[in-house]
C-alpha cells in the first residue's frame, strides 16, 4: 500500500498558505455578493478603442427602437431593458417608441405567428435590426441575443447578416441563486437573459416555502411572468394518506387542491418520492412516513429492510398520482404534473418500467440525467454517482431506460440535468468552472433530445443558479442556430481576460475540466468535506462532535467523517486523485491572480481575481477532503503523531481559505445552507483545532 501521506504533499499543504495573501484586497461582509449579482447589465463593457468594420451596423446616440403600437407588455419591457443595456454597458443613449417608420428605427420588432414555437430571427442591415419572432417571449430572447453579440464584441457593433434561432428545451427551470425561494426582479431578469424560462419554488403550504414562511408566492409568479418566466412549484406538501383511505379525497383537496387554488397561474407542480410519501399498500415497502421513526426502528430491529414508499416504485403510485391530480386540476385545470423518479433510480429496471407503464399519460416524467451510474476511475477506484455530479457525463442507464420507455409510451420527458452550471461536487461555490466537461454534458443532453424526445430541463436543485460563462455556453448549446462551442468559449475568454491571455485561460479551463472527473461523487464526500469545504470539522482521534457545538446547525452533513468514510484502500485511492486536483486548481488560481496583477483594465482585473480566488478555494476544498481522509487512516492505525501532523496541514489550509471567504462573500455560501461553509464555521474549526491538537502557533 502506498504511503499514507506524501511528505512532499504535506509540505505543499502547509506552504500554499501564502498563495492567496497578496491577492486578497479588502474584506467583503456576508451577502456583499448580492450587490454584484444585482447588476443585470454590467457597466462599462465597451472598449472605446475598437472601431467598426464596413460590415457592421453601429448603435449611436439618438436612435430609436420601435416595438409596435399594440406591443405585448413583455416586448415593451424587453425593449426598455435593451435601451438600459445600451446606456449602461455600451454608453449609447437610445429611446423606445410604440410607433415609427422602419427607416427611422434602429430596431424593429415583428410578431410572426407562422414561425415555429420559441423561434425568432434577427436581420442586421445597413440601417438597423429587425427582430421577427413567433411571440413576445421569443422577441425578448431576440433582444437578449443582440446583447450577447455586442458583449462578445465589447462594442455596440453588430455584423450585418441574418440568423434564425430556436431554444431546444422548454422549460429550462431553475431554483434561485439569490437565496432559497427568493427572486428579486434583477435575478429574474438575469435568468431570462441567460435563456432560463421558468423558476422553481419549494412549496409546503400557501405562502410557505421550504425555507421562508409568509412569502408572497403570487407576487413572485406575477413578477416572473413579467420577464417571460413560468413558475413551477416543487411540492413539499405532505398529506399522508392512501387514496383508498376514508377521507383521503377531502385531505388531498385541503392540501394539494388548496395550493393549486392559491396559484392557478403556476405552470406546473413537481412531485418526488421523498417529498410526497404516502402509506402504500405495496407489500414491498413499509407503510410509514419518515417521521414515524419508532415504527420504522421496530421493523429494522427485526431485520426488515424494506424501504419507505418515498424510495421505491410502488405499484399504487398511479392511484396516488391520479387522486392528487384530480384535487389539483379541479382548481387549476391546466397545471402540469411532473413526476420525478429520482428516489428509486437505483432499483431494478423491471420494477421502474412497470411503474412507468401504469402512470397516467397526461403527466410528465422526470429523471436525473447521470445518477446511480457505477464506473471506475483512472486509478482503479470504483465509483458511483450518488447525487448530482459532473464527474460522469451521462446519460446513466437509469435515465436512458426511462427516457426510452417514456418515448414508447408517448409521455413527455424532462431531465434533472444540473446544466445551470453547478452540481454537488463542490457545495459552496457559485458555479463549476469546468467548461470542457460541461460541453460533453451539453452534447449528451442534446442527443437525448434528438434520440428520445427529451423536452425540458430542471437545471439545478436547491444550490441555485448563478450567472456565469458556463450558463452562456449552455444557452448556445441548447439553441438551434447557436454558436459553435470552440468559437464561443474562445470569444468569452478574450472578452473577459483579454485577447493576449485567451490561450492561457483556455489552457487552465481544459486542465480543470480534466481534473473534475477525478472527484469521487459518493455520499461520503457530498455529505462530508466537499459539502462545507474547508469549514468541514477535523476531529480525528477526538470524541464525536455534537451538532450543538457548531456555530450553525449542520445541514445535509455527516458531521463525524469516520462514520461515513470508506475502507482504507478506497481512501488511499481517493487521496491519490485528490492531490493532482488540488495542485491543478491551485496553480490555475495562481495563474488567474497573476493575470489580474498584470491587467490594467479594471473589469478584466476583477474577473481574473475572482476566478483566481474561486480556483484556490476549490483547491482548499480538495485539501480538506484529502486531509480528513488521511486522518481517518491514521486514526485507524492509532497513530496520534501522524494525525497531529495532518492537523497542522489542515489548520494552515483552513486559515488560508478564510482569507478567500473574506475576499469573496459568495464563497462558503449556498442558497439553502447559507454560510455553513463560511467564516464563522472556519473560525470555530480553527479554535477547536488549537484546543485539541495544539496547532496554530504562528500559522
Amino acid at each position: 500500500m502506498k504511503k499514507l501521506i506524501s511528505g512532499i504533499f504535506v509540505m505543499f499543504c502547509a506552504t500554499v498558505v501564502c498563495a492567496a495573501d497578496d491577492s486578497v484586497c479588502g474584506v467583503e461582509k456576508p451577502y456583499d455578493f448580492r450587490a454584484r449579482l444585482a447588476h443585470v447589465h454590467k457597466p462599462n463593457r465597451r472598449d472605446w478603442k475598437l472601431q467598426p468594420t464596413t460590415n457592421e451596423f453601429v448603435f449611436i446616440d439618438g436612435m430609436k427602437i420601435a416595438v409596435g403600437e399594440n406591443a405585448a407588455p413583455l416586448v415593451s419591457r424587453a425593449a426598455d431593458d435593451f435601451r438600459d443595456y445600451l446606456l449602461t454597458s455600451m454608453g449609447v443613449n437610445v429611446s423606445v417608441q410604440g410607433t415609427g417608420k422602419p427607416e427611422d428605427c434602429a430596431v424593429e420588432v415583428k410578431i410572426d405567428k407562422a414561425m415555429r414555437e420559441r423561434e425568432y430571427a434577427i436581420k442586421v442591415g445597413e440601417k438597423g435590426v429587425t427582430i421577427r419572432a413567433v411571440n413576445a417571449k421569443a422577441a425578448a430572447q431576440g433582444f437578449y441575443r443582440l446583447e450577447d453579440r455586442m458583449n462578445l464584441r465589447s462594442a455596440p457593433f453588430l455584423a450585418k447578416g441574418a440568423e434564425t434561432r430556436r431554444p431546444r428545451f422548454s422549460p429550462r427551470m431553475s431554483h434561485s441563486g439569490w437565496g432559497c425561494d427568493q427572486f428579486p426582479d434583477a435575478h429574474l431578469a438575469q435568468m431570462a437573459h441567460y435563456g432560463i424560462d421558468a423558476i422553481l419554488i419549494f412549496v409546503k403550504d400557501v405562502d410557505v416555502t421550504k425555507n421562508v414562511e409568509h412569502i408572497d408566492i403570487t407576487d413572485t409568479i406575477r413578477r416572473a411572468k413579467a420577464w417571460g418566466l413560468d413558475t413551477y412549484l416543487y411540492s413539499y406538501v405532505l398529506a399522508f394518506a392512501h387514496p383508498a383511505d376514508p377521507g383521503a379525497k377531502e385531505l388531498f383537496e385541503k392540501t394539494y387542491g388548496r395550493v393549486a387554488a392559491a396559484y392557478p397561474e403556476a405552470k406546473g407542480i413537481i412531485f418526488v418520492g421523498e417529498s410526497c410519501q404516502f402509506p402504500s399498500k405495496d407489500e414491498r415497502v413499509l407503510p410509514y412516513c419518515y417521521w414515524e421513526k419508532d415504527k420504522i426502528a421496530e421493523h429494522r430491529k427485526k431485520g426488515d429492510r424494506r424501504p419507505l414508499a418515498g424510495w421505491f416504485p410502488c405499484r399504487d403510485y398511479p392511484d396516488w398520482l391520479n387522486a392528487v391530480k384530480a384535487a389539483i386540476r379541479a382548481q387549476a385545470p391546466n397545471m402540469e404534473i411532473v413526476f420525478w423518479s429520482y428516489n428509486w433510480g437505483y432499483h431494478d429496471e423491471k420494477e421502474r418500467l412497470a411503474l412507468l407503464n401504469a402512470l397516467p399519460r397526461d403527466v410528465t416524467l422526470q429523471a436525473t440525467f447521470e445518477m446511480f451510474e457505477k464506473f471506475t476511475k483512472r486509478n482503479g477506484l470504483p465509483s458511483r454517482v450518488a447525487d448530482y455530479s459532473l464527474t460522469y457525463v451521462g446519460p446513466g442507464n437509469y435515465f436512458a431506460s426511462e427516457a426510452k420507455e417514456a418515448q414508447k409510451l408517448g409521455m413527455k420527458m424532462y431531465a434533472m440535468s444540473n446544466t445551470g452550471g453547478h452540481t454537488w461536487d463542490f457545495g459552496t461555490i457559485p458555479f463549476d468552472p469546468f467548461p470542457y466537461q460541461w460541453k460533453k454534458r451539453f452534447d449528451a443532453v442534446v442527443k437525448a433530445h434528438v434520440d428520445w424526445g427529451l423536452a425540458g430541463l430542471m437545471e439545478n436543485h436547491h444550490y441555485g443558479w448563478w450567472p456565469s460563462f458556463i450558463s452562456e455556453l449552455s444557452k448556445e448549446a441548447y439553441t438551434e442556430g447557436g454558436m459553435p462551442f470552440e468559437t464561443h468559449i474562445r470569444a468569452i475568454a478574450a472578452r473577459d481576460y483579454g485577447e493576449k491571455n485567451a490561450d492561457a485561460v483556455l489552457a487552465v479551463w481544459k486542465d480543470w475540466s480534466e481534473k473534475i472527473v477525478d472527484m469521487h461523487s459518493e455520499n461520503e464526500n457530498q455529505y462530508g468535506p466537499f459539502r462545507y469545504g474547508p469549514a468541514y470539522p477535523f476531529n480525528a482521534m477526538e470524541p464525536d462532535l455534537e451538532a450543538s457545538e457548531l456555530p450553525l446547525p449542520p445541514m445535509y452533513l455527516t458531521l463525524n467523517y469516520r462514520r461515513s468514510a470508506a475502507k482504507n484502500e478506497s481512501l488511499t485511492l481517493q487521496i491519490e486523485l485528490l492531490e493532482p486536483m488540488a495542485e491543478s486548481f491551485m496553480s490555475g488560481g495562481d495563474a488567474f491572480l497573476a493575470l489580474a496583477a498584470a491587467e490594467t483594465d479594471a473589469t478584466r482585473r476583477d474577473n481574473a481575481r475572482r476566478l483566481g480566488w474561486h480556483g484556490q478555494y476549490m483547491a482548499r476544498c480538495c485539501l480538506t477532503a484529502r486531509n480528513v481522509k488521511a486522518a481517518v487512516i491514521a486514526e485507524r492505525a492509532k497513530d496520534r503523531a501522524k494525525v497531529v501532523e495532518i492537523a497542522r496541514a489542515e489548520y494552515a489550509n483552513a486559515k488560508a481559505a478564510l482569507k478567500l471567504l473574506h475576499a469573496d462573500s459568495r464563497l462558503g455560501w449556498e442558497p439553502t445552507m447559507l454560510y455553513r461553509g463560511g467564516p464563522d464555521m472556519i473560525e470555530w474549526k480553527l479554535r477547536y483545532m488549537e484546543q485539541h491538537y495544539a496547532v496554530g502557533n504562528g500559522q
